[in-house]
């Protein structure tokens, strides 16, 4: 996902429902290198994902709190895993802290770039835009990441090489020679097929219910 545009909500409603149409066993949602965009578009996009819970806290300059909210209309509780990187940014973050507070996904890649705040764009007389900021984000969980970022719950460095390789091929973006991609699946992996009890651990556990039970 390349920003959150006016359109972004339903692209990612139409790539949602067409997975799921292929019976797919779970999501990942690529943001590296998203600079953000439209707070709307991150709420929208949000409450796909979640079924309840905040999303995000703002604050104007006047001290003003809102809290907004998932809304019930989750698209589907199959795992997930969200990719970033040092150029996620704003909306990007806003949607990851969302996810990532609530337990909702699996944040993989590096530190994100830290851009909590929420501006409006005026157009002026010339054709040019004047960007003015008019609060401040928090997460669900009330942390401020201006200038911090977001932490992810599996960091994954790229090398150099790795990342001009991708540069230059694209195509490989999203496969297994891709790092974070791939850690990303492994990760859906162990949770979508979880290791099933060894022999000798199940007779153990039974033992401990018979000694618990009266």
């Amino acid at each position: 996902m390349s920003d959150f545009s006016s359109h972004a909500a339903e692209q990612m409603e139409r790539s949602i429902a067409d997975l799921q149409e292929q019976q797919v066993d779970g999501f990942v949602l690529d943001l590296r290198g998203n600079p953000g965009g439209l707070l709307q578009a991150s709420i929208e996009i949000a409450r796909m994902w979640m079924d309840t819970g905040a999303i995000v806290s703002t604050i104007d300059r006047d001290g003003n709190r809102e809290a907004l909210q998932a809304n019930g209309k989750a698209l589907t509780k199959l795992p997930l895993a969200v990719l970033v990187n040092g150029n996620s940014a704003s909306s990007s973050e806003i949607l990851t802290g969302a996810l990532q507070d609530h337990k909702r996904a699996q944040v993989i890649g590096t530190q994100t770039f830290g851009k909590a705040l929420v501006q409006a764009v005026h157009t002026l007389s010339d054709g040019s835009g004047l960007a003015v900021t008019v609060a401040h984000y928090y997460t669900p969980k009330g942390t401020d990441i201006s200038q911090t970022g977001i932490t992810p719950d599996i960091e994954i460095e790229m090398t150099d090489k790795q990342l001009r390789r991708l540069l230059r091929n694209p195509k490989l973006r999203a496969t297994q020679q891709d790092p974070q991609y791939a850690s990303a699946i492994a990760t859906l992996t162990v949770e979508i097929y979880p290791k099933p009890l060894a022999i000798n651990e199940s007779i153990n556990d039974e033992e401990k219910s018979r000694v618990a039970a009266p």
